[in-house]
């Protein structure tokens, strides 16, 4: 499980956030072979894409496999303009100083489920003795925007945020309400990226680099790099950074009772479509969606999280993030959260937790 909210990183800030909100998400997922199941649907999917577009030029590159390990997921995630409710005194304040609803982000949610690979090896380059750990991860995410599900999962985990009344349509109200897609519509989303380890300055401190591609209801290409510590038997670093549809998460047994991982990453994107922010460009009739233009084609994140894993059994991870905004004349330039995360290892003792 793993929880996403912008009260987790509240203590790292000096103003009253008892109004606002910007990003949730829930997920709760399932590792192993079970998880590739073609019966679960978007395992089956996810196959024929890799076997189309990645499989054949990976293995006909030198790669060298040795691990591969799958997840499925089910993943509710939103997003919130600064101020999510109107019935606290906070928000005719910030109208009288001149915040508007229209110039925020828009409301607007995901609810779905996502199938994932990872194979994980090594590359050999020809002529040299060079050998690079490599990974390679691929997914299909596919659902719904606008269920609703995720104003109840930002109630519970919101604590002092006040009941967010503003997810919900008002056609009286004289600023945009609910959220950018007013009904439900389908998504999906198609995801490959790669981690490449670079430099290992000391032992289990690595340095890598981590390409992108995201198609589909997100769609951008990135590059990021992650460094720090990892544990006995991590040869990439977990990124940590949050609960997205475009971050599965590792997953590995220690081979010692205590296990402990202290990273931290950059990435930037050019960004093409965000639904969340763009919705269908005004044709799924929500009130406050951003045009093309409106979307800030360069983005750029940057993480701090760690890990403690114990009796190669329970592990526990927690970061923080921060983004620059995905739109223009943004009142918020630079959102906040904290990411919370639990797993319980049902593999047995032993290095890795793999499929084969």
């Amino acid at each position: 499980m793993s929880v996403d909210q912008d009260y987790f990183s509240d203590f790292l800030r000096d103003e009253n956030n008892e109004n606002r909100n910007y990003a949730i998400s829930l997920r709760l997922g399932i590792y192993g072979e079970i998880a590739d199941n073609i019966y679960l649907g978007l395992p089956w999917v996810r196959q024929k894409v890799d076997g189309f577009l990645i499989d054949n030029i990976l293995y006909n590159s030198g790669f060298r496999e040795e691990t591969e390990s799958h997840n499925f997921v089910f993943i509710t995630n939103g997003f919130s303009p600064s101020l999510i409710s109107d019935e606290v005194a906070g928000f005719q304040l910030a109208v009288d100083g001149g915040y508007d609803l229209a110039t925020d982000r828009p409301f607007s949610s995901f609810t779905g489920f996502r199938s994932t690979r990872r194979i994980q090896g090594s590359k050999r380059f020809a002529h040299t003795a060079r050998q690079l750990d490599l990974a390679i991860t691929s997914s299909f995410t596919f659902g719904f925007a606008s269920l609703g599900l995720v104003q109840g999962v930002e109630n519970i985990f919101g604590k002092n945020r006040p009941d967010a009344n503003l997810w919900d349509r008002n056609d009286d109200a004289s600023y945009p309400t609910g959220q950018v897609m007013r009904a439900p519509s389908p998504m999906f989303m198609y995801s490959i990226s790669a981690e490449a380890v670079i430099w290992k300055p000391i032992k289990k401190v690595l340095v890598q680099v981590r390409p992108e591609v995201n198609l589909g209801y997100y769609t951008n290409i990135g590059v990021g790099i992650d460094f720090g510590k990892v544990m006995n038997v991590d040869r990439h670093v977990d990124n940590l950074s949050y609960t997205d549809t475009n971050n599965p998460g590792l997953i590995s047994v220690n081979n010692e009772n205590i296990g402990f991982s202290l990273v931290a990453g950059l990435t930037s994107r050019v960004a093409f479509y965000n639904a969340h922010v763009n919705g269908y460009y005004g044709l799924s009739k929500g009130d406050n969606f951003r045009s093309f233009g409106g979307l800030r084609k360069f983005v750029f994140e940057g993480y701090i999280g760690a890990k403690l894993q114990l009796f190669k059994k329970v592990e526990f991870n927690f970061s923080i993030n921060q983004r620059t905004t995905e739109f223009t004349n943004a009142p918020r330039p630079r959102p906040m959260w904290g990411t919370f995360g639990v797993k319980y290892l049902m593999a047995p003792e032993g290095e890795g937790c793999f499929d084969y």
